[in-house]
């Protein structure tokens, strides 16, 4: 057996290389050795997986950590180690993005240009959430009601607007004939999220086999085109949606899956914003008024069936025990905040009076989600002609997704309040707890959120040890030169294969790098404007700038002050689509005309303006963490109470990531030139500034 899995390593490698070499000469590449040194490490880690008995990987093997600077190529280099690997091992190769700008370059133009040149052969699709597909049985529904056939039952559900008719239509019409196939980010315009929320369906609204338009959904099409490729293209919330609901259910499970995390940096912080939960004390309220009127009407409508008469019976004395104490909530967080926008719990510790509540309203929803989820189900069997259901048709059909609807709330409410209840043993990681004030309709609300300070263990337990392999790579995955932070973050096993690979760019031939040290550091009040005063001196709005601002406030400011003289050579973000700025960047640049733009942090990274379109990339300041965010506040606590230094093993290494990604805008291709200004002279007056500066890339300095 041992001679069998050396030999198919043998012949894997050169399948592998062979393939390698086709590629090259077929994409018109040229061999780069960074390239080479990527696909060996990728490809060495995978084939030293063993399996078990339930062909499931069966040692400490087959994850590969990659940091590949800018022009390694890695999207050629991962499908390459992988594809071979996945389709003779039967197992799915799964790539998740960050962002939908590297998922479409994925999709439109790497994929497809192996798939044709390529003589392994393979099929891919693209895998996402059930709210990015068009629900046929909502669209039905919503025409309906507009041309007034349908009187709504939802009574929380806002009914769709007269004005939005044609556009529905028109839906409907383009998905019949083919001409789209339901997916929103493939549709013509823009949808407002109003328009689009009329139009899709949540997991707990589907009644799936027993939907009539099953055989035509958009999303079930797409399932199944996904079951056929080789290659499923996701992004890192999707991933982490399916192994919270424990893996398999809107992907493959993990166990038949090779994962490739690209732009793998943001992995930790999305799963930390994934097990976040929250509720606000106002909105809980007038839910449960309004479930309260949907219970009465549903037994008005329907009757009560032998198998709910009890839990139906019960319901108003619970919704009324909810609603007394979601009442009591009220002034009890009211005063928690004073005149505060947040108010954060040192070690996720909450007042004993606001815990011994929020525990009181755990006893009555018990019951409540019980008696919806038996309702949930009883409604699904009514649609199914195959069964005898306890209701009518009709009444199943009306009233399945509004009470799927009301199941799905009262399940993420019990969720949460046994989060912000809940009190750690001695010795865990704590969980950070607060309170933060929202806006709600007119007014405002107070929301209570939990979120752990650290996913390390979930993505250890749900992924890492679970997956058959993985790869994760990024031109930034080392912080400060250690891949240390990444382990510590996303629970990354030692055994890992750890390599870095170098950028194959000339950076001292090809661009300069300056600090500039400004009269003002950025504490200052005077920093503003004298960054003004700089950028009006030293940027020609003839050439094609990049500005980069950690504020919005400092953005705007300082568009109001260039917008009369650069008028015409000036885009800013947040008053435009990030791709519309890029388009008209383009153009004027073609156009032999300059241009700046102005953006935030999502433009210092995934944005791809190569040779003439940017040639001056200016960084305002050192991109630290807003100094508010309660996760990292919580664990800077938590780090500081063991005696550990937050700031360096933190704050500095994320602000390293975050600056070595602002500078990567400028040089693209081995024919790129340039120069990076940095304003913010706390690079060569503070101790920290050297670390940060040698962790850059090598641009010759001035």
């Amino acid at each position: 057996m041992e001679g069998y899995s050396l030999m198919l390593q043998k012949e894997t490698k050169e399948r592998i290389q062979s393939l390698y070499r086709e590629a090259i000469k077929a994409l018109e590449l040229r061999p780069r050795y960074g390239q080479r040194v990527m696909i060996a490490e990728i490809a060495k880690a995978l084939g030293s997986i063993r399996e078990g008995e339930k062909d499931e990987r069966d040692n400490d093997a087959g994850i590969a950590v990659v940091e590949a600077g800018t022009g390694t190529g890695k999207t050629l280099a991962y499908l390459i180690a992988s594809l071979p690997v996945a389709i003779e091992r039967e197992r799915k190769l799964l790539v998740s993005t960050a962002t939908v700008a590297l998922q479409e370059q994925i999709l439109d133009k790497d994929l497809p240009a192996l798939k044709k040149h390529l003589s392994l052969p393979f099929n891919f699709a693209l895998a996402k959430g059930r709210g990015r597909y068009l629900c046929l049985a909502k669209l039905d529904k919503a025409l309906q009601q507009l041309s007034g056939i349908l009187s709504t039952v939802d009574l929380f559900e806002q009914t769709p607007e007269e004005q939005d008719r044609e556009l529905y239509e028109k839906m409907l019409m383009k998905y019949g004939s083919g001409d789209w196939d339901g997916d929103r980010d493939r549709w013509d315009d823009e949808i407002e999220h109003k328009q689009w929320s009329h139009l899709t369906a949540t997991h707990r609204e589907c009644s799936n086999r027993r939907c009539p338009h099953f055989q035509n959904c958009a999303f079930y099409k797409a399932r199944s085109a996904m079951e056929d490729a080789d290659v499923i293209v996701a992004n890192h919330d999707l991933v982490l949606a399916d192994l919270s609901l424990g893996g398999g259910a809107i992907l493959p499970a993990p166990e038949k899956t090779i994962y490739v995390f690209d732009e793998g940096h943001h992995l930790a912080d999305k799963a930390l914003n994934h097990f976040r939960l929250e509720f606000g004390v106002r909105s809980t309220r007038q839910w449960l008024k309004q479930l309260e009127k949907v219970i009465e009407q549903f037994i008005a409508d329907a009757g009560m069936p032998v198998g709910l008469m009890h839990s139906l019976q019960e319901m108003p004395a619970n919704l009324q025990a909810l609603s007394q104490s979601a009442s009591l909530v009220w002034p009890l967080v009211m005063d928690l905040m004073q005149d505060r926008d947040r108010q954060r719990f040192e070690f996720g510790v909450l007042p004993e009076s606001l815990r011994e509540l929020l525990q009181t309203m755990k006893a009555p929803l018990q019951p409540v989600v019980h008696c919806l989820d038996k309702m949930s189900d009883m409604l699904q069997k009514s649609l199914d002609p195959n069964e005898t259901g306890d209701f009518q048709r009709e009444v199943a059909e009306a009233w399945q997704a509004p009470v799927g609807i009301m199941l799905a709330r009262a399940e993420e409410l019990s969720e949460a309040l046994s989060w912000i209840a809940a009190e750690e043993a001695e010795g865990e990681l704590p969980v950070a707890r607060w309170l933060s004030k929202r806006p709600y309709g007119d007014d405002w609300d107070i929301s209570l959120s939990a979120s752990p300070i650290s996913v390390a263990a979930q993505l250890r337990r749900n992924l890492w040890s679970r997956c058959y392999g993985a790869v994760v790579t990024s031109a930034t995955l080392t912080a400060l030169n250690s891949f240390n932070s990444l382990k510590w973050e996303a629970g990354l096993p030692d055994w890992a294969v750890y390599e870095r690979v170098a950028s194959p760019f000339n950076y001292p031939e090809l661009g300069q790098l300056e600090v500039v040290q400004l009269a003002s550091d950025p504490k200052s009040e005077a920093f503003e404007s004298d960054v003004q005063n700089w950028l009006k001196e030293a940027v020609n709005p003839d050439e094609a700038t990049l500005v980069l601002f950690s504020s919005r406030a400092q953005l705007e400011a300082t568009r109001d002050y260039f917008i009369r003289d650069w008028y015409e050579h000036l885009l800013c973000q947040g008053y435009l689509p990030k791709s519309e700025i890029v388009r008209r960047h383009k153009e004027r640049i073609d156009n032999g005309k300059g241009n700046v733009i102005f953006g935030l942090a999502s433009f210092a990274e995934g944005i791809d303006l190569p040779g003439e379109y940017v040639t001056h990339v200016v960084i305002v300041k050192i991109p630290f963490a807003v100094p508010d965010d309660p996760i990292q506040s919580a664990i800077s606590e938590w780090m500081e109470s063991r005696g550990r230094n937050p700031f360096m093993e933190l704050t500095l290494p994320a602000a390293s990531i975050r600056l070595i990604q602002a500078c990567g805008r400028l040089i693209r291709k081995e024919s790129d030139h340039g120069k990076v200004s940095i304003l913010d002279k706390r690079l060569v007056s503070s101790r920290y500034g050297q670390l940060l500066l040698d962790s850059l890339p090598p641009f010759r300095r001035v």
